[in-house]
């Protein structure tokens, strides 16, 4: 068979899939109307998870799942979009570690709104101006994200879906690396590359920016002026591009495992996936013993504990409550069972929300 005719055999092949991707998305379109009229939330990421395992359980290639996952993260998004369009809130600007999390949830089909500070986002949700919002929660480097964690306490929001993002670091500039006297980047980055910049830049300044896509545009201008020969930054691979500078040093983290767990939000959580994580946050009464008495529930019920961090409730002083997660949906009768238990010690309980697990 000549390539032409191979070729003639991709454009029909093709015609069937544009005749199909139409007709999906006419039911799509059905969809939307029914969660209007039931008040459904549009977007719905224990329904998204069972679309992404059956399909990729019927792959039987030679088109790689990362592939096939990638089609469809598009096509889903084109599809509800047409339910109806959704507008994103992420820690801004264009090109944040945040800004690609949204992407890898959402898709290109989204008006996505770049918010100053994690705080604005939770605000772009609570009051409505956007869907969702993508803030960071956790760096399995670092730890748990405490400016996003303190906002819990302040917004009534709910987590709906959780995103797990490989990090990569990359040094760029558009100087030679001996000529380097200045790095800029977010605190965080910096401390996940430390050991790195202390081995090759030991001489160099560390300066803090609000966001590794600001470090980027930064070394951009003060190229630009000519002032800043002696600038590089700190950021994902993308912004060298996107900046005109060069990648000199490319996953210069000091942990190759590096990556970021961030929270989708939204007013509502997620019916049951039967692969759930639920986030809550648990006021505690102030006496000997307060914490233990917290925690024994979730072992009596086999309830795993996945995460607990304290923080101040911003009330009073030297008042503590506690951020947990734990493997489960709040629907399901275990963790039912040990939220009424845990409630009881409790002076106040807040559900988060339940939502899948990111495998």
């Amino acid at each position: 068979m000549s390539i032409d005719d191979l070729r003639k055999e991709i454009d029909a092949l093709d015609s069937r899939i544009v005749e199909l991707l139409n007709e999906r998305a006419e039911v799509a379109k059905k969809i939307g109307v029914v969660k209007r009229q039931n008040n459904l939330p549009i977007h719905d990421s224990s329904r998204e998870k069972k679309v992404y395992s059956r399909i990729l359980s019927l792959n039987k290639g030679p088109l790689p799942n990362e592939s096939l996952e990638a089609i469809y993260r598009e096509i889903i998004a084109g599809s509800r979009n047409l339910e109806k369009p959704i507008k994103v809130s992420y820690l801004g600007p264009e090109g944040t570690f945040s800004y690609f999390a949204a992407r890898q949830k959402f898709g290109a089909a989204v008006d996505y709104s770049p918010a100053r500070g994690i705080d604005d986002v939770f605000r772009d949700v609570s009051s409505g101006r956007c869907d969702h919002g993508i803030v960071p929660v956790e760096n399995s480097t670092e730890g748990g994200i405490r400016e996003t964690l303190n906002m819990f306490v302040e917004f009534d929001v709910k987590v709906c879906a959780e995103i797990v993002l490989t990090i990569h670091h990359n040094l760029m500039a558009t100087c030679a690396k001996d000529e380097i006297k200045k790095v800029y980047s977010k605190p965080q980055i910096l401390a996940q590359c430390k050991n790195w910049l202390v081995n090759n830049l030991p001489h160099a300044e560390l300066i803090e920016v609000s966001s590794s896509a600001e470090a980027a545009r930064l070394v951009q201008k003060a190229t630009k002026s000519g002032e800043g020969q002696d600038c590089a930054g700190i950021a994902h691979a993308e912004m060298a591009q996107q900046y005109g500078l060069n990648i000199l040093f490319k996953n210069i983290e000091d942990n190759p495992g590096n990556s970021t767990r961030f929270f989708v939000l939204g007013k509502k959580d997620c019916a049951p996936s039967g692969r759930d994580r639920t986030a809550v946050m648990c006021y505690i009464k102030n006496h000997v013993g307060a914490l233990l008495e917290i925690l024994e529930p979730f072992k009596t019920f086999k309830v795993n504990l996945t995460n607990i961090e304290s923080l101040p409730t911003r009330k009073k002083a030297w008042e503590y409550c506690f951020y947990m997660d734990f493997e489960g949906h709040r629907e399901d009768e275990l963790v039912k069972k040990a939220l009424d238990e845990v409630s009881k010690k409790c002076f106040d309980t807040k559900v988060l929300g339940s939502f899948p697990k990111c495998d």
